[in-house]
């Protein structure tokens, strides 16, 4: 109790908020809605997506791994590098200027995420719940509550 108190007058003294500096007041990012997937080609060697012209005979002509199909949740954002002097990421595009903001998609894997475990696999096969789990999988971005795939700008 002395702890908290303490600790109350503190925040209090800094003008920081009680809720805020215990952990009352945490806001929870959004989690990604998965609006958008597609299966698409993924490289694991180069943990990226190759484009078409850089696959040949099923794997990746960077890494020579092996090229799969990978379920992959698909945003988009805009690219803004000279209206803020730096690069800055938005959900709108921003600008007048035809050649400062660009349209970029933004690709990430699609997991098997248990409910109970937290138990995560890429596929159906591979996904290990932990002992007694009777969990149910779900599917989850690997970039959900990060911008653009749930969090904020």
């Amino acid at each position: 109790m002395r702890k908290i108190v303490i600790g109350a007058a503190v925040a209090a003294l800094c003008g920081w908020s009680a809720a805020q500096d215990m952990g009352g007041g945490a806001q929870e990012e959004k989690a990604c809605d998965l609006a958008k997937v597609e299966s698409r080609d993924y490289c694991a060697g180069c943990k990226g997506w190759p484009a078409s012209d850089q696959v040949e005979k099923g794997a990746c002509k960077k890494c020579k791994g092996k090229v799969e199909k990978m379920e992959t949740c698909v945003k988009v954002y805009w690219d803004c590098p000279k209206m803020h002097g730096s690069p800055k990421r938005h959900a709108k595009n921003c600008c007048t200027s035809k050649t400062c903001c660009t349209e970029t998609p933004s690709l990430a894997l699609v997991w098997l995420e248990c409910g109970a475990c937290k138990a995560r696999a890429l596929k159906e096969a591979d996904l290990k719940h932990k002992e007694k789990c009777e969990g149910k999988a779900k599917k989850v971005c690997a970039e959900s509550t990060k911008f653009p795939h749930g969090g904020e700008e």
